[in-house]
């Protein structure tokens, strides 16, 4: 499919092949550059198609940004021959699948849904005796997940904040020592059960390629460019994770609108598409370009005039 970009559009694609941020507006065509930018790099930079990793947030926008590029791409590019696409967690499934017994993980453990990790959480819950947690409150056990969730996006465990434990804390503090040590037997089960739910994809694979840097580097040799969509959702463990092994000037794209973070409540940091020219240098090891989509093409004038 031949598309013509607009001048915002072949702004984008004259930079080339390097580190880039892209501020894209709602209705902007954001999903539509990003199939230019990788059509762009096949066919103006050399780039070979499976040298390409897109990472984007949900399944369904993995599935649609794939037919985009295919579309874009069109039959001079062998079908057999694309990009290769995941979601966030499924490109960390990726590395544990391959490296897990760095992190202590079997390769072969499978991924657990929220409601199976929920269920989980509950028979360590109910199985357990608390001093100070309520265990007659239906939110108790809500609390601990979510604490659970605020620990992976860090990239801390529950041993972590019992280490920070301090003689004379008060009924807050702990109440939240009962609930990291709830999440320990929790971890625990997954280990004897060999599961992992979706933090410990971050995490775990967060550790083996920070802690083994050359196989940071094995991952890192397979690709030519990273393009990230809707980076503005990201948290802090994801940034670090892609840090580790796409840094020192690998050219990345990051498309995003901070105005559009929409994750805040799971862990979601703005600062993540702010802070991006400084987090990803270009190859000259300069902050990354700058640069954005601002023509809305899905809404008309009125709701335009409205929203401004």
């Amino acid at each position: 499919m031949s598309l013509v970009p607009s001048p915002e559009q072949q702004a984008i694609l004259d930079l080339g092949l390097t580190t880039i941020r892209v501020r894209a507006g709602a209705g902007t065509g954001k999903t539509t550059t990003v199939a230019m930018v990788i059509a762009n790099l096949i066919h103006r930079h050399e780039v070979e198609p499976e040298q390409i990793l897109g990472i984007t947030f949900t399944n369904k926008a993995a599935a649609d940004l794939a037919d985009r590029v295919r579309d874009t791409l069109g039959a001079e590019v062998d079908p057999a021959r694309q990009p290769e696409i995941h979601t966030y967690h499924g490109f960390a499934a990726q590395i544990l699948a391959e490296f897990g017994p760095l992190a202590g993980v079997d390769n072969r453990s499978k991924v657990i849904t929220p409601t199976y990790s929920r269920q989980l959480i509950s028979e360590t819950f109910f199985r357990r005796r608390y001093q100070h947690l309520d265990i007659t409150y239906g939110g108790t056990l809500d609390r601990i997940r979510s604490l659970g969730n605020r620990l992976g996006d860090h990239l801390l465990r529950p041993e972590d904040l019992l280490r920070a434990t301090r003689d004379g804390d008060d009924e807050v503090w702990a109440q939240r020592v009962e609930m990291a040590e709830t999440l320990q037997v929790y971890d625990e089960e997954k280990r004897q059960l060999r599961v992992v739910d979706y933090a410990d994809l971050i995490t775990l694979s967060t550790r083996i390629v920070t802690g083994h840097p050359n196989l940071a580097q094995t991952i890192r040799e397979r690709y030519r460019a990273l393009i990230l969509d809707e980076y503005q959702d990201t948290n802090p463990a994801q940034r670090i994770l892609l840090a580790a092994i796409f840094d020192n000037g690998f050219p990345v794209v990051a498309v995003g609108d901070e105005d559009q973070t929409i994750y805040e409540w799971r862990g979601a940091s703005a600062r993540n598409f702010v802070d991006f020219p400084q987090h990803f240098k270009t190859p000259e090891g300069e902050p990354a370009h700058e640069t954005g989509l601002t023509l809305n093409r899905r809404s008309c004038q009125q709701i335009l005039d409205i929203a401004n």
